[in-house]
């Protein structure tokens, strides 16, 4: 398959060199600095069995460069609301993999269902430099589905593409749910997280009820914005977030408490528009966003 994937970070990194390995023509579309160590150099992924260089892949400084492609990833973390690329290759369908309720719906209002591709990362994968990725160990997964019959060749060619590769994949009957599933977890545990400065063991301890009243409310919103959520959709995120190392955080809380730009405005922000959009309400998350909002620009402005 001739893939191309919009930054190079943990998941962009670590995924692209494994279906760089298996032999797929993968492009990365990356800023400057990173362009030149890409290209002078490849990609470096790491894991528990060691270091690896991969340099069959080839860069751009922007998607408009690209002719044609089967499949875009958008593999970024997103600052600020979220912005899509104006225009996509000829033949190409758009996956999205970041941690947003909202980004696969804009996609899908800005392309068309026939051209959007959602999927669900879970992985442990730091980004630790330019073209450098750290798998922890664990699980590998992406989680993806089609929301039009006009993807379902597409996504069925790219679960064969993963199939040698240590990327376990799945096609999901109904993928949206997924997605919010997922933001069920690492959206409201990363907010409480940042907010209480506690790790995910203390969280579903000490705050459970109020951990489980922001999954509540971010489940309701889905089912607002018409997305099938079951209804113990709760009680199986929380289970998953009992199974958890007790020292675990998420990315967006780290980077809140170290004072970095995050991904606050696109997921808990996103839920609070998403909320409104649907002509429901997120009390919750909206205290959240906004005192985290604060917060972030206190602990940034004293780097």
């Amino acid at each position: 398959m001739k893939i191309v994937f919009i930054g190079a970070g943990a998941i962009g990194g670590y995924y692209g060199g494994q279906l760089a390995k298996a032999g797929h023509d993968i492009t990365y579309v990356v800023r400057p600095a990173t362009r030149k160590v890409i290209d002078e150099e490849g990609l470096t992924l790491i894991s528990p069995e060691g270091t690896e260089n991969i340099t069959n892949v080839s860069t751009v400084g922007s998607l408009d460069e690209v002719d044609s492609a089967d499949l875009v990833i958008s593999a970024i973390k997103i600052f600020g609301e979220p912005e899509l690329p104006e225009n996509l290759p000829a033949g190409a369908k758009f996956m999205t993999t970041e941690n947003s309720v909202e980004y696969p719906m804009l996609a899908q209002e800005k392309y068309g269902a026939d051209k959007v591709i959602p999927a669900v990362v879970r992985a442990f994968i730091h980004r630790e430099g330019p073209a450098t990725a750290h798998f922890m160990g664990g699980g590998m997964s992406l989680t993806f589905g089609s929301l039009d019959p006009a993807t379902e060749s597409v996504v069925q060619e790219f679960f064969e593409a993963l199939e040698p590769t240590p990327i376990k994949a799945k096609i999901h009957p109904d993928i949206l749910r997924d997605v919010w599933m997922k933001a069920m977890l690492v959206t409201c545990f990363g907010a409480l997280g940042a907010v209480m400065e506690e790790p995910i063991g203390v969280l579903r301890t000490t705050y459970r009820e109020t951990l489980q009243a922001l999954m509540t409310e971010a489940a309701n919103v889905a089912r607002s914005a018409g997305i099938q959520m079951k209804d113990d959709a709760v009680d199986i995120v929380l289970s998953f977030t009992d199974a958890q190392p007790g020292g675990g955080t998420a990315s967006m809380q780290r980077d809140i408490l170290d004072g970095l730009h995050s991904e606050l405005d696109s997921q808990v922000g996103g839920i609070v528009r998403c909320a409104k959009k649907y002509n429901t309400s997120a009390p919750l998350h909206q205290l959240a966003w906004e005192t985290l909002a604060v917060k972030s620009n206190k602990l940034r402005g004293q780097k």
